[in-house]
């Protein structure tokens, strides 16, 4: 008997002998090589439930016996006959309730949504069908991802890797971090033929492939002759027996799903080339349907980390490489090799300027391997709570990982996952008391810690809980304004889940006390705190989305109430303290004294409130920030602040929109710095006028005139062509023929004209040369309208703010007015 200790790396399932056999792709805990546990023993099951559940009692070995005898036929037209295995009765609870119901055993995952519809033909309800069998695996074994595992059994040769026959698995509970895989990144580039738009597969080699991992950088090129012959077969061999010979556990890429693998994929076909880049010798796996492509490798993590980007970094309005590996911390724009699609073209064509080239595929595959050194620790964290592999988890969104987490959770709690219901109606959101428009000086924002979850813990707001009718108010908390009633006991579902949560991020957050903040056991256990934190604050929103399964709109509606309830009530006793509430949002305040007041006496009364609020109600009441100067435009969510650190905070203004050029983005930002530091907004309104000037000069550079804005649907869906789809016709037009995928983002600037603003977009992506106003493509010179700038985006992002302090439009032609110390 083999004994060895690993963690789970990754699952997935083979077909042997007619039967399904699960894999375990572990990492060795030796740090030796990675072997694969095969387990047979595990089989496929749903469960069904009559909707009226006093049928059960008199008539459950009648439905048992109907379906036992369930008969079908292969949805792929064969012959195939598909037949229940076995059904056995078992206890389980539905929202809260005991019920008796019949657990259906296939032989083959592939056979459970077929019985699942003859079972609903019945008239019952089949629970559970649609869980993934290597991922009800884990979920009944009671494995995670990226924990380690002990395993007993029978050392087996599978042909690829060290293999063990398992007759004993099980969880050690230990965890582990990136540190221990294998990271690859890659990134490819093309060369466009002239006149021909977009690099095709069909006809475009790949040029470069390059790829990082801890110990080196590297580039495979195509040589001149290939590129000749359209021959990139040599450099696309390489780059696999690379990656076979790396061995890694996780391929990382940006954009990689939808651009870099297809055109692999693509080119590999033209030459004959398999691509086997499986743990097991397999092929790579490409996903048909969804939203987005998705790629999958056997034993090896595939991970796109735009995907994440996209989902996780909102602060990054420009998702580009370049742009997230900025906002990161990983390379700086302008310690990098920038280069267009045209650029790239220019400088292969171009052969002494082949090395700008090289330069930036390098920066390109170092960025991609850099973000995700900074991106997977947490989505490690979140895989181990979650329960699923880590490139299935990268592609999910909050609400489908909740749900995978509860699903999970059901199953230790001997609980059932409900039906897909569905909902449609939509409820009012946290309450919000308008700003006080203009500048404030030394203000306090006061904010209620993890307000949603610690309501729907203090009032057992769960699916499970919810009462139609109520009897006995003295059993029941109601919800202020929207009425709707939980029971107070037992506790619910979600109750315990997330009372055990926010138990274990305590726990973990004492423990990080005891370490350094640059100590690695700090930052492990910071990563595992804000992944408990982010599952246990998206329960509310979970309750209130349409596709849950555990959907129910009355614990949303229920929770914002009460959450509106208690915020006004903060406000009023804020007030009768004698604090001034200039700005209320959902579950923070912002206050000052009325009389402007001193530091200390502010400090002590928010305080009070502080305390006052945390004794009273269920929840904690805390002093977030102290800001020495705050002012509003006058709308939600949008003010610039400076805090007592020194640092500016800045929400919902231009700066962080990316429907702006960063021009306009970086005068807004000197503006607020004018305001809130210099308290001069005189010399921000000089500043703005030199901007203006600079720009009819042409000393402003064109990377600061682009806006960006996302190719939503194909050109030709545009009933009403904007700017961004314009520019993009231009760009297709052009002798470049770039042609834009949908979701991209379009990078243009305005150029004078006759027409629209919109007809005059003008594709960054097809300027050949630029200098002063002038830019230059296709052989033709344009120049760059200023006008349209200083109207349509310097001056409103200035006037923005300025206006509040008495400066109008015409104050950037003739200045001469308020000065700050008057609105102090």
């Amino acid at each position: 008997m083999d004994k060895r200790e690993g963690f789970l790396l990754d699952i997935d399932y083979i077909t042997q002998d007619d039967r399904p056999v699960v894999r375990l792709w572990c990492k060795s805990k030796e740090g030796g090589s990675n072997f694969v546990v095969l387990d047979d023993t595990f089989e496929p099951y749903f469960y069904a439930l009559p909707h009226d559940s006093a049928v059960y009692d008199e008539d459950i070995e009648t439905i048992k016996e109907q379906i036992e005898s369930l008969r079908a036929f292969s949805r792929s037209g064969g012959d195939e006959e598909i037949r229940v295995k076995r059904v056995e009765l078992c206890q389980r609870k539905l929202l809260g309730v005991n019920h008796t119901v019949l657990k259906v055993y296939a032989y083959h995952p592939r056979h459970v949504p077929i019985l699942r519809d003859e079972v609903r033909k019945l008239g019952l309800m089949a629970l559970e069908a649609d869980i993934l069998f290597a991922i009800r695996y884990l979920i009944d074994r009671q494995l995670r991802p990226f924990e380690g595992l002990y395993v007993e059994g029978e050392k087996i040769d599978t042909g690829y890797c060290e293999g063990i026959k398992a007759k004993e698995v099980r969880s050690t509970g230990e965890g582990c971090d990136l540190t221990r895989f294998r990271l690859l990144a890659f990134d490819c580039e093309m060369a466009i033929s002239a006149g021909t738009g977009m690099p095709s597969p069909k006809r475009d080699p790949i040029i470069i492939i390059a790829v990082a991992t801890d110990t080196e950088s590297k580039l495979f090129v195509i040589s001149d002759e290939e590129y000749r012959r359209g021959d990139d077969k040599r450099i696309l061999s390489e780059f696999l027996q690379y990656v076979r010979d790396f061995q890694p556990d996780i391929m990382v890429g940006y954009n990689s799903d939808s651009f870099d693998w297809q055109y692999i994929r693509d080119r590999a076909r033209l030459h004959g080339i398999r691509l086997q880049l499986g743990a097991d010798g397999s092929n790579v796996q490409f996903e048909r349907g969804g939203a987005l492509p998705g790629v999958n490798i056997s034993g090896r993590l595939n991970v796109d980390l735009f995907k994440l980007a996209k989902r996780d970094l909102d602060a990054v309005k420009v998702k580009t490489l370049e742009n997230v590996a900025e906002y990161l911390g990983v390379m700086n724009k302008g310690d990098r090799t920038n280069l267009t699609p045209r650029e790239i073209n220019h400088c292969w064509f171009n052969t002494e300027e082949r090395s700008r080239l090289y330069a930036y595929a390098n920066a390109d595959a170092v960025s991609t391997l850099g973000i995700a050194r900074k991106m997977l620790p947490l989505q490690i964290q979140l895989a181990r709570m979650v329960g699923y592999p880590l490139d299935e988890l990268t592609k999910m969104g909050r609400g489908r990982q909740v749900e995978a987490f509860l699903t999970a959770e059901a199953f230790k709690r001997g609980e059932l996952v409900p039906q897909k219901s569905g909902g449609e109606k939509t409820y009012e959101g946290g309450f919000v008391l308008p700003p006080e428009k203009g500048l404030h000086e030394n203000v306090i924002a006061l904010d209620f810690s993890s307000m949603y979850p610690t309501i729907m813990i203090s009032f057992n707001i769960s699916p499970d809980t919810f009462v139609e009718s109520v009897t006995d108010r003295d059993e029941v908390y109601i919800a202020p304004e929207v009425g709707h009633a939980f029971r107070k006991e037992p506790d619910g579902f979600f109750k315990r889940i997330m009372s055990d949560l926010i138990a274990r991020r305590r726990r973990i957050k004492s423990e990080m006390k005891r370490y350094r903040k640059e100590s690695p056991e700090y930052r492990l256990l910071d990563v595992q705190q804000q992944s408990i934190k982010i599952l246990t604050n998206s329960f509310y929103g979970y309750t209130g989305w349409s596709a849950a399964k555990f959907y129910k709109r009355e614990c949303a509606e229920a929770t914002t109430a009460w959450g509106r309830y208690f915020i006004k009530h903060t406000v009023q006793l804020a007030e009768e303290i004698g604090l001034k509430v200039i700005y209320g949002d959902t579950d923070s305040i912002f206050v000052k004294l009325p009389d402007g007041g001193d530091r200390d006496t502010l400090m002590a009364k928010a305080k009070e409130v502080s305390e006052l609020i945390t004794r009273e109600l269920p929840l904690e009441l805390e002093i977030q920030d102290f800001f020495k100067a705050i002012f509003f435009t006058g709308k939600k969510k949008r003010y610039a602040a400076l805090t007592d650190r020194g640092e500016i905070v800045v929400r919902g203004l231009e700066v962080r929109r990316g429907d702006w050029c960063d021009l306009a983005k970086e005068v807004q930002t000197r503006v607020i710095e004018h305001i809130l530091r210099d308290k001069d907004p005189e010399t921000a309104v000089k500043y703005v006028k030199s901007v203006i000037k600079d720009l009819k000069d042409g000393k402003v550079p064109l990377h600061k005139l682009i806006i960006h804005k996302t190719l939503t649907r194909r050109i030709s869906g545009y009933e009403t062509k904007q700017a961004h789809v314009i520019a993009a016709e231009r760009a297709l037009a052009s002798t470049a023929a770039i042609a834009y995928e949908v979701g991209a983002k379009i990078p243009y600037v305005i150029i004078r004209g006759a027409g629209k603003t919109s007809e005059r977009a003008f594709p960054v992506d097809i300027i050949e040369e630029s200098g002063g106003n002038e830019i230059c493509a296709d052989g033709r010179r344009y120049i760059i309208d200023t006008s349209y700038y200083i109207k349509h985006q310097i001056i409103p992002v200035a006037h923005r703010l300025l206006e509040l302090f008495g400066y109008d439009i015409s104050s950037f032609e003739d200045a001469g007015q308020k000065t700050l110390g008057q609105w102090f």
